[in-house]
């Protein structure tokens, strides 16, 4: 009574629907539905090698927010973040979102650009292959934009006396990954774009946001990332790609139905230390001998930054004011009250490469 009959192939038992073993077609679709969920469950969900999926971006909501208000209100952007720093995950959030409400977008990465010719091809086969003849609102992202220096000292006056025609019709988003290259665009008096692009920055991920994304997918996985979470958060502070290079570890070391431990933690910590070694000496060796004993006493943080140089075998203040200038403006480091120095290191990992087993200063 109140049942329905097997006739129709299903039983309502405590609210519940059940399907009846005699229906083949449905026997098979559980099946179908059962391996792909197998297979979901056996893919590593973080990655960290390219910019993630629109819908895997974490905690960018308002920066997204801001960059289309910004356009919709006829204004201009700049984007500034040092490499990996999730740049351009968020930038295909943006297209992604002007997209849906009816914008024209275009994307031109001026990556290794050498010369004006360069440049005005890079623009001419972005709008050629993105813009499609839609005589709408268009929406512009010129991505490494600080690499136009390279092609020309003018260049970017020769950009700006064109768009500066196209009132409404367009808005801009200027995006650079060189702090100092970005600010001697934007901040000099003397440069075309100077005053004409509001900042945006993106700051360190917030820990309890960090700590949720990564939880959930362990949880979708059939995993527990357990005691391995807080030293991860600890390392990583906030680093979009260290952040997903760390998770990525440690979904590898825990098992389908297990818990992460401190074993698999430190055992995940050696691997991905490993993994960007050579990555992080190249950046060592690159660097000036004043600039690895400013970048040392900012990594350790254990006393006021001139005296930890000095500790280092650096005498004069003015050495090490030009080593944190140029540090900042290469995007190694940035400004952080909280720390001893002032400063801290924008890669976690460089950090703790160099404090776990201290590079000599002479390379």
């Amino acid at each position: 009574m109140g049942q329905s009959s097997p006739d129709d192939g299903t039983s309502a038992w405590g609210g519940s629907l059940v399907l009846w073993a005699f229906e083949p077609g449905w026997s098979l679709l559980l099946a179908d539905c059962e391996q792909i969920c197998s297979i979901v469950a056996s893919m590593n969900p973080f990655r960290y090698s390219e910019p993630v999926p629109v819908e895997d971006l974490m905690n960018r909501d308002a920066e997204a927010k801001e960059l289309l208000e910004r356009a919709d209100e006829g204004n201009n952007s700049r984007l500034v973040a040092p490499r990996r720093f999730g740049k351009t995950s968020l930038l295909r959030r943006v297209i992604h979102d002007a997209d849906k409400e009816g914008w024209a977008t275009v994307y031109v990465d001026f990556f290794g650009v050498l010369t004006a010719a360069d440049v005005a091809q890079r623009i001419e086969r972005a709008y050629a292959e993105q813009l499609q003849g839609r005589l709408i609102r268009t929406f512009v992202i010129f991505d490494e934009f600080q690499e136009v220096l390279a092609a020309g000292e003018r260049i970017d006056a020769v950009i700006r006396s064109e768009i500066q025609h196209h009132g409404d019709a367009a808005g801009y988003i200027f995006a650079g990954s060189h702090v100092g290259m970005m600010r001697q665009l934007f901040a000099d008096r003397r440069r075309a774009f100077y005053g004409q692009a509001a900042p945006v920055e993106l700051p360190p991920l917030p820990p309890a946001e960090v700590a949720d994304y990564i939880a959930i997918r362990f949880q979708r996985t059939k995993r527990d990332i357990g005691r391995a979470l807080e030293p991860l958060l600890a390392l990583a502070q906030g680093h979009p790609q260290r952040t997903m290079l760390l998770a990525h570890a440690v979904w590898e070391l825990t098992p389908t139905g297990k818990t992460a431990t401190e074993e698999t933690w430190l055992t995940a910590r050696e691997r991905a230390m490993h993994q960007v070694r050579d990555e992080l000496r190249t950046v060592w060796t690159g660097l000036p001998t004043g600039h690895r004993r400013a970048i040392t006493a900012i990594a350790e943080n254990t006393t006021p930054l001139y005296a930890a140089a000095r500790r280092h075998g650096g005498s004069r203040g003015g050495a090490i004011s030009t080593a944190t200038t140029a540090l900042e403006d290469r995007g190694e480091i940035t400004e952080d009250p909280t720390t001893r120095t002032g400063y801290r290191l924008t890669d976690p990992l460089l950090a703790a490469w160099i404090t776990d087993d201290p590079p000599r200063q002479d390379g």
